[in-house]
C-alpha cells in the first residue's frame, strides 16, 4: 500500500510539472503569434518653430547673379537717388551672413521664428500609404508638446497651422492623396509640415517640427535718412495678387485654379512719417511671376514730391520679401570729386556692393586690395584670400560696375588743401583763420548719431549737414579681432597710393574740434579700414 501511494505521488507530480510546462509552452508561442503592433504607443510633438525655407534660388530666375534679389538705382533729384531692392529673407538664405550698422559681415546664424502663442494648428497622421489614421485640432501654448498614441509602424505625419488664427476647411478623414483644398484671398499666414516616420514600441518617439510658411508675404521699408524725414507716403500697392489658391496636403504643393484672378494688394503703415518708414507684412498669390510690380502713388520728403513705380519683379510662392527704398545722396562734390554719400557696405544676402543709407553710419571694415570686407565673427583676424575675396577695388564693384572707386593720396591731399585756412573751398563762415573741417556727431545733439568729421563749413552744418560731406570715425581692426580703440574715435580710411601702394587717411579730436587733426600714413595691410568711394 506504501509503495502504491508513493508511486501515486510520483504520477501526480509529474503530470503537474508537464501540463504547466505544456501551458507555458503554449503561452510563450501565443506571446510570439501576437503581432507587436497591436500595442500602443506615444509619440511627442516638438513644435521648433517657423521659417521660409531655404530654396529661393532654386525656384526661379533672379536679376542678380544668384542672389534671388531685384536691385534698381532710381534718380529722384539731381542730389539723391533712391536704391530699390526686392531681397528674399528666406530664413536661412538671408541671415546666413548679415551686415550690421556698426559692423560688417558676420557669422552664419540660421534663425528660426517661435510658433506665435494662440496659433491654431492641427496634427494628422497616415499610414506609409496615405490611409487616414488620426487627427487633432490644438492651440498653440507656451511650451506645448502634443501628444498622439499610435500602433507602432510606418506613418506621414502632416502639420499645419495658421498665423491668422483661421485655418482653412481640411476634410482629414480620406485618402492623404485626395486632399486638396482652395484658399481665397491671401490674408492667412498659412504653415505646412510634413515628415515620413517608424514609430517603435518601448521607446520614446519624438516627431521634430519646422513650419515652412507656404504663402508670399512682403514687407516695404522706406529709409530717408539721408535727406530727413518722410512727410507723406501715398497709396502703396503690389500687383499681382491672386483672388484664390490650391492646396495639396500630400506634399504643400500650390496651385492656381482656373477661377483664380488677378489683382493687386495694398500696403499699410504702422508710421507713415519719420526717417524710417515700415510697412505691416502683407500676403499675396503671386503665381511665381516675373512682372510684378509696386507703386506708391506719392512719396513726400521735404519739398520733393514724386510717385514711384517698379516693375518687372521677380515674385515667387511662398518666399518672404523686403522690399527696401534707401535714399543715398547721387554724390558729394567737393575738393573737385564727387565722394559718395556713404561708406562702402557689401551685402553677402544677394552679393550687392553699395553704401551706407546716411554718412553717419559705419560701413564694413576693408583689407588693403580685397574686394570681400572682414569677417567680425574672430576667424578673420588679417587679411585672408580665402576669405577676403579676390584682388581688386571693392569700389568698382558697386553698381553699375565701374562706376566708383578708392580715392588716391593725391585727391585727399587735395582735399586737405581745399579746405583748409586759405582753401578754396573754405567760405570762412565762423574763423577766417580755421579749416573748413570740423569734427562733431553728426546732429551735434550726440543721440543716435556718431562721432566724426565735416568737411567744407566750419562748425557743425546743422540742417543742413546732408549737403557736406562726414566722414564718421568707425576706426580700424588694426590685425586684431576684437574692436580697438579707434573705433567710435578715430577715423581711418583706406586710400591708393600715388605709387600703387595703399595708404591710409587718419582723423581724430573730440566734438567740437576744429578739424586740425587729420593726416596721411601708411596702410597696413593686415589691418582692414573704412572706405570712402568717388566717381570715376
Amino acid at each position: 500500500m506504501k509503495h502504491t501511494f508513493i508511486s501515486s505521488k510520483i504520477n501526480l507530480r509529474f503530470w503537474t510539472i508537464f501540463v504547466m510546462a505544456i501551458a507555458t509552452i503554449f503561452a510563450c508561442s501565443k506571446e510570439k503569434d501576437t503581432p507587436i503592433e497591436s500595442e500602443k504607443t506615444v509619440v511627442k510633438i516638438n513644435l521648433g518653430g517657423t521659417n521660409f525655407g531655404s530654396d529661393v534660388v532654386k525656384k526661379g530666375t533672379t536679376q542678380s547673379s544668384g542672389s534671388g534679389s531685384d536691385h534698381l538705382i532710381i534718380p529722384l533729384t539731381d542730389k539723391f537717388d533712391i536704391v530699390v531692392t526686392l531681397r528674399p529673407e528666406n530664413d536661412q538664405l538671408f541671415n546666413g551672413a548679415v551686415v550690421g550698422r556698426r559692423g560688417g559681415q558676420m557669422a552664419a546664424t540660421p534663425v528660426l521664428t517661435p510658433l506665435p502663442i494662440g496659433t491654431n494648428y492641427s496634427i494628422a497622421a497616415y499610414s506609409n500609404a496615405g490611409a487616414y489614421v488620426t487627427h487633432q485640432n490644438y492651440t498653440y501654448s507656451s511650451g506645448q508638446i502634443p501628444e498622439l498614441t499610435l500602433t507602432p509602424g510606418d506613418y506621414q505625419f502632416i502639420v499645419v497651422a495658421s498665423g491668422s488664427n483661421t485655418l482653412p476647411t481640411i476634410n482629414f478623414n480620406q485618402p492623404l492623396s485626395d486632399i486638396n483644398f482652395d484658399v481665397q484671398n491671401a490674408d492667412m499666414d498659412f504653415m505646412y509640415f510634413k515628415q515620413a516616420m517608424t514609430v517603435q514600441a518601448g521607446q520614446t518617439n519624438e516627431l521634430n517640427v519646422i513650419l515652412k510658411h507656404l504663402f508670399t508675404q512682403v514687407i516695404l521699408t522706406l529709409n530717408t535718412e539721408a535727406i530727413g524725414e518722410v512727410g507723406s507716403i501715398g497709396q502703396a500697392t503690389i500687383t499681382p495678387n491672386y483672388s484664390a489658391i490650391n492646396v495639396s496636403l500630400s506634399d504643400g504643393n500650390l496651385s492656381y485654379p482656373s477661377t483664380s484672378t488677378s489683382g493687386s494688394k495694398n500696403f499699410t503703415f504702422a508710421n507713415s512719417t519719420g526717417e524710417i518708414v515700415v510697412s505691416n507684412p502683407v500676403f499675396i498669390f503671386p503665381n511665381n511671376t516675373t512682372t510684378g510690380s509696386i507703386a506708391i502713388a506719392n512719396l513726400q520728403i521735404g519739398d520733393i514730391t514724386k510717385p514711384l513705380t517698379l516693375n518687372n519683379l521677380t515674385l515667387l510662392d511662398g518666399v518672404k520679401y523686403r522690399l527696401e527704398f534707401v535714399l543715398q545722396a547721387a554724390g558729394i562734390n567737393i575738393g573737385d570729386e564727387t565722394w559718395s554719400g556713404g561708406n562702402l557696405v557689401y551685402d553677402p544676402a544677394d552679393n550687392r556692393y553699395g553704401f551706407t543709407a546716411s554718412d553717419n553710419d559705419y560701413g564694413n571694415y576693408w583689407f588693403p586690395g580685397y574686394t570681400l570686407p572682414k569677417l567680425l565673427d574672430g576667424t578673420n583676424q588679417g587679411a585672408d584670400g580665402t576669405i577676403n575675396g579676390a584682388a581688386g577695388d571693392p569700389c568698382a564693384l558697386v553698381a553699375p560696375a565701374g562706376t566708383w572707386r578708392l580715392p588716391t593720396e593725391a585727391e585727399v591731399s587735395q582735399l586737405i588743401d581745399l579746405t583748409g585756412p586759405n582753401g578754396a573751398e573754405n567760405p570762412h563762415n565762423i574763423n577766417a583763420y580755421d579749416p573748413a573741417r570740423h569734427v562733431d556727431t553728426f546732429n551735434a545733439s550726440g543721440s543716435e548719431t556718431n562721432l566724426g568729421m565735416f568737411f567744407g563749413f566750419q562748425g557743425n552744418p546743422g540742417a543742413n549737414r546732408h549737403d557736406y560731406l562726414f566722414c564718421v570715425f568707425a576706426g580700424a581692426y588694426h590685425n586684431e579681432n576684437t574692436p580697438g580703440p579707434t573705433i567710435g574715435h578715430e577715423g581711418n580710411y583706406l586710400l591708393s597710393g600715388t605709387s600703387g601702394g595703399y595708404r591710409e587717411l587718419h582723423m581724430t579730436g573730440v566734438a567740437g574740434d576744429v578739424g586740425y587733426g587729420i593726416s596721411i600714413g601708411q596702410a597696413d595691410l593686415n589691418s582692414a579700414y573704412q572706405i570712402r568711394c568717388v566717381k570715376q
